[in-house]
């Protein structure tokens, strides 16, 4: 028999660092990536199942099921295989919680239901379309953040329609208190029984309590069998009415009278919580429902994510007004932005410039006062194969105060970015140029400390950060003749209270010695600034207070880079609405090369589109509050993904994709699908 893992132990690039659970599909682990450096989820199949033969296959499909799915409510899938006869799959760890553990706590409202389900029906949608079926639906299969932002997981008993079952006539696999009636009698399985699954996830959100509860297998199957599907508002009473006709028809006990897809019922959920909706028909496209985005709400100093042209008028001073997002008659032709004055050629080796606009003034003074973002403790979660496991996140001493000052050393100050420095950071001001408003928007400077190695034309340096920067530990790459830093925090932005930024540095040097350039923060729900940045050394430093930078990997440079310059936008809703703007974009890379932040860019309106890449995906997920011009205010989350071109190329010449843009329930306009694309115009 096979040693059990331990803690601190090797296996394969992976070190163990803690188990995390164990579920009926593997042991979970917390482990670190010493080839990426990153810490990931790390699955890999119980020793008592080691040679198990159909228990083995079952596993390697939930590698490759959730591989294969470019879908934002999948969690990614980083890598699979065999390690000393053990099978393994690694994961993004996920902030969040289970729907499981959620609804423990009570059910919830019908508007948050239905958008929980309704994300958890795209992730279904997206597998369906590639005749895969989970077969394993259920509150502990679903992960929400804390933003409510859902993924649907362990894809381990998933298998394509058609395919053989791996499981005898007496081992019928899923969880009873959601398997469809004909899973129960000769497990048949296609699309509609994980439509069955999700009705009853949805009535569990309603009611806090499974459609058929009971102690006993007998109970539950006979449920399942014969009982009508029973209807939430009986057992409470709040729920809209109009949702036990959505239950009753998703759990039918007939697949053919079910809904068709996982969208079909979601659509007829939302409709349902929201009540009917009867939109006029304007007498002019002026008239037409649709959401104003604007920044009344927000911190005045930060851009929004925008899906349409801006107003025809000229922008005030202040905040920017942002143009209706269409969800009633189209306009009679699409408004367009003016793009702006190309900044200069891009030379591909280089570091490119950062984002279009005139950069803010030079730093004159230092300010006192905590960043705009801090980074704060969060929980991760995984949850894998029924498995809940919770992490701290690694920034609790992000916001701490500024290090010791650095004295004289004896090691020496060796390599071209080495030493104390003092960093000065402009003021905050917008992808135009325009100043922050924000208290925290000024000036401020601080100590760092850097230590730089160079070997076959590849520098790296290590920083530690002075304290207001929202990172502690930074590291540089030297790409063409600049520095190049790229980190990730936590802040507010907007509806978030936990947003994910991206902080870049990018300096070059200059004849006197200092380095130059810019800082930028663009978070995933629209928030942007830029300050200037200078670097001037003033002594020499401790290294030893620093990792060796010739210890560290090389950058890996991500084919995402290739998302550079000038696009035309054009976004296209269901009910034919098309909107194109003109933007400007630029993608910063972790130096590990797997995740990535690309933002589209209006200076003009400083408006912006933040989309994330990871596993050949760009992903934008963002949420805000909105006027209806039909009356009355909504809360909308939008959604979209683009997928990579194959084979990748530099530039990238054009993006397309879908999204979705929900809409709260208690709105006159209504939620919508639509095709988005980006494509390029320029440098």
């Amino acid at each position: 028999m096979e040693a059990a893992l331990e803690s601190g132990t090797p296996f394969g690039r992976y070190r163990l660092l803690d188990l995390l659970g164990r579920g009926g599909m593997g042991e979970v682990w917390r482990a670190f990536d010493t080839v990426t450096e990153r810490v990931v989820a790390l699955k890999v199949l119980p020793t008592e199942f080691a040679d198990d033969v159909v228990f083995q296959e079952r596993f390697r499909r939930e590698a490759k099921s959730a591989a294969g799915l470019d879908e934002p409510h999948v969690v990614p899938i980083y890598d699979f295989g065999e390690i000393d006869g053990r099978l393994f799959v690694t994961m993004r760890l996920i902030k969040g919680r289970d729907l499981q553990g959620i609804l423990s706590e009570g059910r919830m409202d019908p508007g948050r239901a239905v958008r929980i389900i309704d994300q958890v029906a795209s992730a279904l949608h997206a597998a369906h379309q590639v005749n895969l079926v989970h077969r394993d639906v259920k509150p502990s299969n679903i992960l929400v953040c804390d933003d409510d932002f859902a993924y649907l997981i362990d894809f381990g008993i998933a298998r394509a329609a058609g395919q053989s079952s791996l499981t005898g006539t007496a081992h019928v696999i899923g969880t009873w208190a959601y398997l469809a009636p004909e899973r129960i009698t000769a497990d048949q399985t296609d699309a509609r029984a994980d439509i069955y699954a999700l009705a009853c996830v949805l009535y569990e959100c309603l009611t806090g309590s499974q459609p058929f509860p009971g102690n006993s297998l007998e109970q539950q199957m006979g449920g399942h069998l014969s009982l009508p599907p029973p209807r939430p508002s009986e057992r409470r009473p709040d729920v809209p009415a109009q949702l036990d006709a959505v239950i009753a028809k998703g759990m039918a006990k007939r697949p053919d009278d079910r809904y068709t897809t996982t969208r079909e019922l979601a659509r007829a959920a939302t409709a349902a919580a929201t009540g009917p909706v009867t939109i006029p028909n304007p007498p002019a496209p002026t008239a037409a429902g649709h959401f104003a985005h604007t920044r009344s709400t927000w911190q005045p100093q930060y851009g929004h994510v925008n899906h349409a042209a801006p107003p025809s008028g000229p922008s005030s001073v202040g905040p920017a007004q942002y143009r209706p997002m269409p969800y009633g008659q189209p306009p009679s032709a699409p408004q367009q932005s003016p793009m702006p004055p190309p900044s200069g050629p891009a030379d591909l080796n280089q570091y490119r410039p950062m984002f279009y606009g005139a950069p803010p003034p030079a730093p004159k003074q230092s300010r006192k006062g905590p960043l705009i973002a801090l980074a704060s403790i969060g929980t991760a979660v995984v949850v894998v194969g029924g498995v809940v496991a919770l992490v701290l996140s690694n920034s609790d001493d992000e916001g701490a105060g500024p290090h010791p000052g650095p004295t004289a050393s004896a090691n020496p100050n060796t390599g071209p970015f080495t030493g104390t420095f003092t960093a000065e950071l402009g003021p905050a001001a917008l992808s135009s140029g325009t100043p922050a408003q924000d208290a925290d928007a000024g000036a401020f400077s601080e100590s760092w400390r850097l230590r730089s190695a160079c070997s076959d034309a590849n520098c790296v340096a290590t920083a530690a950060s002075g304290g207001r920067y929202p990172a502690k530990d930074v590291v540089f790459d030297k790409v063409g003749a600049g520095w190049l830093a790229v980190t990730t925090s936590r802040r507010k932005c907007g509806n978030r209270d936990n947003d994910e930024a991206w902080n870049v540095i990018s300096v070059q040097p200059q004849a006197e010695g200092a380095m130059t350039g810019e800082y930028t923060q663009a978070t995933t729900n629209g928030c942007f600034l830029k300050r200037s940045v200078t670097f001037t050394r003033t002594a020499d430093t401790d290294t030893t207070l620093l990792p060796d930078p010739a210890s560290l990997p090389r950058r890996v440079v991500s084919p995402a880079g290739g998302l550079h310059g000038r696009y035309e936008s054009t976004t296209i809703y269901a009910n034919g609405d098309k909107w194109v703007d003109q933007l400007g974009v630029r993608t910063d890379c972790l130096r590990t090369g797997d995740r990535c932040v690309s933002a589209f860019l209006d200076t003009k309106n400083d408006t912006d589109q933040v989309f994330v890449f990871a596993n050949g995906t760009w992903t934008r997920n963002t949420e805000f509050d909105s006027t209806c011009s039909l009356g009355g205010t909504a809360h909308v989350t939008s959604t979209a993904s683009l997928q990579i071109p194959q084979p990748a190329e530099d530039p990238i010449p054009k993006l397309a994709g879908h999204g979705y843009a929900d809409l709260a329930p208690g709105s006159k306009c209504r939620s919508q699908a639509y095709d988005e694309s980006f494509t390029r115009t320029g440098d």
